[in-house]
């Protein structure tokens, strides 16, 4: 079934929702009765204000000790401070989508909210509607759940409504994507997961690239890569835990790139300075790019066979080659190809129809496929003898409707990527933002 565009970016936006929210333990919010004078006094305040609203010693250490657990860092004070600024950040981020959302009139009903829940229960392998016994087994305040969830679905709406209204895909930018895919088939692919960082107005390249060696150094100590995307990442990719998909060298800045083709498997990379920021990347797979799936090919080929012996040695079989060679050289038509065989009384010989060219073993489909139709191939030493191919007929092989849309699902995706932070960005530079130490 093909997929409609508001399909795709549906899923899309849908993927950028948190995919898991709320484990936070009793035990990791409750220091010791000994202690609960102090820490009772360390959750009232205001950390941050966003606009007319306020960030609560409260929420941020409740997001901190979500961050600990799901991140399965150390609980202790000086981690604490070093992640302090990233988790305010992304405190301020979450207030400042939810205002957006409400200045422009977007609401979420009911069954949106729903539909986002079973989402991030789909995605965490939790029975659908389970997520309100979950939360409150583990001692969270679902209303506090409930509230994030209702940012991302609006945050979401805000940022489709504008997709729709400002991105077009054209035929060319369709096409100019085919032929660079097609262009690196075989060449090295990558999947890897990221954790980025932006530069910004307000803060010097050298405090984000510090932040960035931070969270760096915790993944390397055995933190939870995914996590850490989740929590701190900037990237449309956090929502997944980083996951960027397959990508190649031509996608990323060079240096990005370089990077990347030196890690192994698993690897961690230190901070990278890109054109927008700091990325810190992990290699999880690599491979060699299959290309474009086309339409299937279908064939009808001309053989004539030369068998060789069990006991051919190469000098016997170079010279079969060379005379199939000069046998089949001056053919000109698949009509001249099928008397030569007949004269030649060459069994295997003859016609063949080829429904689809990927039933061929690889070596033939890399010769049959582009070879003129009418010109005889190169000699093709095979199991039991030496063949001759020629190319009757071709059709099939063009990119199908399918493929394109796919296509064009995957240059939207990148679009609202980019949109998204540019929205973000700008709703960020207007906002009144105080943080309180």
């Amino acid at each position: 079934m093909i997929k409609s565009e508001s399909v795709i970016l549906n899923q899309f936006l849908f993927s950028k929702i948190i995919l898991f929210i709320g484990i936070i333990t009793i035990g990791l919010l409750v220091i010791s009765e000994a202690k609960s004078q102090g820490s009772l006094k360390s959750r009232q305040g205001i950390v941050a204000i966003v606009n007319s609203e306020i960030i609560s010693r409260f929420d941020l250490i409740s997001r901190i000790n979500f961050i600990l657990f799901l991140s399965k860092l150390s609980n202790n004070e000086k981690l604490i401070k070093r992640i302090r600024p990233q988790v305010i950040a992304g405190l301020i981020n979450d207030k400042l989508k939810l205002q957006a959302a409400r200045e422009l009139k977007v609401t979420v009903s009911e069954s949106e909210l729903t539909a986002a829940i079973n989402e991030v229960e789909k995605n965490n392998r939790m029975p659908k509607g389970q997520m309100i016994k979950f939360l409150q087994k583990n001692g969270i305040n679902y209303q506090t759940f409930k509230l994030q969830m209702e940012a991302q679905v609006a945050w979401r709406k805000v940022v489709l409504n504008k997709v729709r209204s400002t991105v077009k895909i054209s035929r060319d930018s369709i096409n100019e994507t085919i032929d660079e895919i097609r262009s690196n088939k075989g060449k090295p692919e990558f999947l890897i997961s990221e954790i980025f960082l932006p530069f910004s107005n307000k803060e010097p390249n050298k405090l984000v690239y510090q932040n960035a060696m931070k969270l760096f150094l915790e993944a390397k100590k055995g933190g939870n890569f995914a996590a850490l995307a989740r929590s701190f990442s900037q990237s449309a990719s956090a929502a997944n835990g980083g996951n960027t998909g397959w990508i190649r060298a031509g996608q990323v800045d060079k240096n990005i790139a370089e990077i990347i083709a030196k890690l192994k498997p698993n690897g961690v990379s230190n901070p990278v300075k890109g054109e927008d920021g700091y990325y810190i990347i992990k290699l999880r797979k690599k491979r060699r790019s299959e290309g474009l799936t086309d339409s299937k090919v279908n064939l009808t080929i001309e053989q004539i066979f030369f068998p060789t012996h069990s006991a051919s040695n190469n000098l016997t079989i170079e010279k079969i080659k060379k005379k199939a060679e000069q046998i089949t050289s001056s053919l000109k038509t698949c009509s001249s190809m099928s008397e030569k065989g007949q004269e030649l009384d060459a069994k295997n010989s003859g016609r063949l129809k080829v429904d689809d060219i990927s039933k061929l073993p690889r070596s033939i489909q890399n010769i049959v496929v582009d070879i003129p139709l009418n010109k005889a191939s190169d000699p093709i030493v095979v199991s039991s003898g030496v063949i001759v191919l020629m190319v009757c007929s071709r059709s099939g092989g063009q990119i199908t409707t399918q493929t394109r849309n796919k296509i064009r699902g995957m240059l939207l995706m990148k679009r609202a990527e980019l949109l998204e932070r540019n929205m973000l960005r700008n709703i960020k530079r207007a906002a009144f933002l105080e943080i309180r130490r």
